[in-house]
């Protein structure tokens, strides 16, 4: 199993909002500049690019990145909540053997400071965004981790909560589930891992279905 990290293990939204409207607020951007949906799931260099040209005084991508992730890193490591059913799930799939992966678009840092919430243990394989040379949407990362894996993609299921992320797992082949609502074509949507169990993915593994669009999320 392909697990993203952010909104789909950990909310990590919030604190990037609180750590970007701190930084920027200094630059004269106001916090109704940001617009989440256009910054979840996306790689972050592409999303430093975008917010530093929202500066009246803008400064290096380089340190628009090291401010934020400063801020970011120092409230990771004091801990952060997975979400409802991230703990049930991922401990499930342990006892059942079921090698998973953890496939972010968050750099390694980021990934590291948040792994103890969710404990190492749980992941055979890690994949941060700063390791791939092409980002999500691009295949590469679960190219990646399926490959390290030692799994043929088609025998993965991807759990994702972007449609970026959704479209990344799909063009490597893999089976796609959604835990947020989607206009994507998917294997299964779900309003949250609450919904997900490993006899329900292993079924959805070892079906041919054809992906369905997943707008509607069941419970």
């Amino acid at each position: 199993m392909l697990f993203d990290m952010d909104g789909t293990l950990v909310d990590t939204e919030v604190l990037l909002l609180d750590a970007l409207s701190e930084v920027l607020a200094a630059s004269g951007v106001p916090a109704s500049a940001l617009r989440p949906e256009e910054l979840r799931g996306r790689d972050v260099a592409a999303n430093l690019a975008r917010l530093t040209r929202l500066m009246r005084t803008p400064m290096p991508e380089r340190d628009l990145y090291a401010r934020v992730s400063a801020r970011m890193l120092h409230r990771l490591r004091r801990g952060i909540t997975p979400l409802p059913g991230a703990v049930a799930l991922l401990g499930e799939l342990r006892r059942a053997h079921v090698p998973c992966a953890l496939v972010s678009s968050s750099y390694r840092a980021m990934v590291d400071a948040v792994l103890p919430s969710l404990d190492p243990a749980w992941f055979a394989v890690t994949v941060a965004g700063d390791e791939v040379r092409h980002p999500k949407p691009h295949p590469e990362a679960y190219l990646t981790a399926a490959a390290r894996l030692g799994l043929a993609p088609g025998r993965c299921a991807v759990v994702e909560d972007s449609s970026t992320g959704l479209r990344s797992g799909r063009a490597a082949g893999c089976v796609t589930v959604a835990v947020a609502p989607t206009a994507e074509p998917v294997a299964l949507a779900v309003s949250g891992l609450t919904g997900l169990t490993v006899a329900r993915l292993a079924r959805l593994v070892g079906s041919e279905a054809a992906p369905r669009t997943g707008h509607r999320a069941a419970g």
